[in-house]
């Protein structure tokens, strides 16, 4: 990662990061560790859209996810109980919510291409909730 891409994550991180953990935390109902591997989400060359498409690929299909399964004190009871932590990364290339989500050993990972398929939020949101709700 060159300098000017490794600046605007930092960006992102500084900028960005802190109120969609919050969000996060809202939608979940509780404090969890939000562990991202920034580096497998940078894309040489690709800098200029991280602030657009990380959080449309990745946080904001989390947050809504997280609302409806924490929707009641049954499925954040639930969700307490099972996720310890959530892990952004980039290590599969999956580009399509149905393969993004994976719930193990208490870690929820969001596993997908960070500039592939954006738009598709509603997508990925639900093939969290069917992962979450499989899997509590």
């Amino acid at each position: 990662m060159t300098l000017a891409e490794r600046r605007i994550v930092n960006e992102f991180q500084t900028g960005q990061f802190p109120a969609l953990k919050t969000r996060v935390e809202e939608a979940v109902g509780f404090p969890v560790p939000v562990e991202v591997q920034w580096d497998t989400l940078a894309v040489p060359g690709e800098s200029r859209l991280y602030a657009e498409c990380w959080p449309s690929v990745y946080f904001e299909p989390l947050i809504a996810g997280l609302a409806v399964v924490c929707r009641d004190d049954m499925g954040r009871d639930a969700v307490r109980g099972a996720v310890k932590k959530i892990v952004i990364q980039n290590a599969k290339g999956c580009v399509y919510g149905d393969c993004w989500a994976t719930l193990a050993g208490g870690v929820l990972t969001l596993d997908h291409e960070p500039l592939t398929n954006s738009s598709a939020v509603e997508e990925r949101k639900n093939g969290l909730v069917a992962v979450l709700e499989s899997n509590l």
